[in-house]
């Protein structure tokens, strides 16, 4: 079973990201090493720098096309820029940012980079400007910004011709005597900035996997039957999972869920429990994902849950805004797993994706 129309607007999503429904199931990562080179000129030991570009084989990656876009624009602030020659963009502009307290670096202006992502049918390209934006806890002014790249050891000789050849290259990064900045970096390899991010890119292949046999997207629904009252639901390729048998879909790690557990959780101040609480919220309503999951919901003075009525109380006098938070994930439940979730905002009724 499946709904593409159901999970774009639970999702947030725009129509035109029905195109793109699929399974992420490998990640090609690409990169860059500095090479710090080591030779003897003329009886003197010299030091100087080259730059190879890399890209590894592809490594097994899942995600579903769907949230991770839905993530990108939700939890991540990119905007929808629309159809580009490479794909569908997607952007988070470049800042600058001034760290209040408690950061470690309170009172500075920290660069935060450019990131675009472009969408086709067959994969997903991630494209960023590798800079160091703070280097020791000092923020880089990014007049000239340092390269965020490896950097590797190479012992250097010459052949009968005068052409170099390897003897030695160290397996692991190495601490450099100094770091390469844009500018210098640029001459060395001879690219525009454009062409270095390109060659950096990671790149998210798309699998066009059926939604009636494979888990395409994963996604919670939250809703005010009355006034006082919540529900939510959980939804794979936008079918409720309390109408079809949801275990018999293939998620993006090639394997089948067992279930899921299911449950509110409230934000609204410090945590009541006795016991460690691995969500970081104020309490936790467990639900059996079998059965109605409505429940009450009143303003108090006290955050509480009271199983008797199925009433959840939460006090609107604290400093803390009021959220509860419907979340599931799929089992073994440890907090690390594929999960989605959806807040509600107890005080304004603003729901927003997680």
């Amino acid at each position: 079973m499946a709904n593409i129309t159901k999970a774009l607007e639970i999702l947030g999503l725009p129509e035109h990201f029905g195109t793109f429904d699929g399974q992420i199931q490998t990640r090609i990562q690409r990169g860059c090493w500095v090479y710090e080179n080591t030779e003897l000129i003329g009886g003197q030991r010299k030091t100087y720098y080259t730059v190879e570009f890399y890209e590894l084989p592809a490594q097994p990656f899942g995600m579903y096309v769907l949230n991770y876009v839905a993530g990108l624009m939700y939890s991540m602030n990119f905007s929808d820029e629309g159809e580009t020659a490479k794909g569908h963009r997607l952007n988070k502009p470049s800042s600058f940012v001034k760290h209040e307290s408690p950061s470690g670096m309170a009172g500075q202006t920290v660069y935060y980079v450019d990131e675009n992502v472009y969408i086709t049918e067959s994969g997903i390209d991630f494209e960023f400007e590798p800079y160091e934006t703070a280097w020791k806890g000092i923020a880089d002014p990014m007049t000239d910004p340092m390269m965020r790249v490896g950097y590797k050891a190479r012992l250097i000789s010459r052949d009968a011709n005068g052409n170099p050849v390897i003897k030695w290259q160290s397996r692991a990064a190495i601490t450099p005597k100094r770091r390469l900045r844009r500018a210098e970096f640029l001459e060395l390899c001879g690219l525009e900035m454009e062409e270095v991010i390109y060659k950096m890119r990671y790149t998210y292949n798309i699998v066009k996997t059926n939604p009636e046999t494979h888990i395409n997207s994963v996604a919670m629904d939250i809703e005010q039957p009355t006034p006082s009252t919540i529900k939510s639901g959980v939804y794979i390729n936008g079918e409720n999972t309390q109408s079809f048998n949801y275990k018999n879909l293939i998620n993006s790690f090639g394997q089948k869920y067992g279930g899921f557990i299911q449950m509110y959780r409230l934000y609204n101040g410090p945590g009541i429990f006795s016991g460690e609480n691995v969500y970081g919220s104020t309490l936790n309503v467990q639900l059996n994902p079998a059965n109605d999951s409505t429940i009450n919901v009143k303003a108090g003075t006290v955050n509480t849950w009271t199983p008797a009525t199925k009433t959840l109380t939460y006090n609107p006098e604290l400093v803390d805004v009021a959220q509860v938070l419907a979340y599931m994930e799929f089992l073994p439940a440890n907090g690390k797993n594929e999960s989605a979730g959806r807040f509600l905002n107890l005080e304004t009724n603003e729901e927003t994706y997680y």
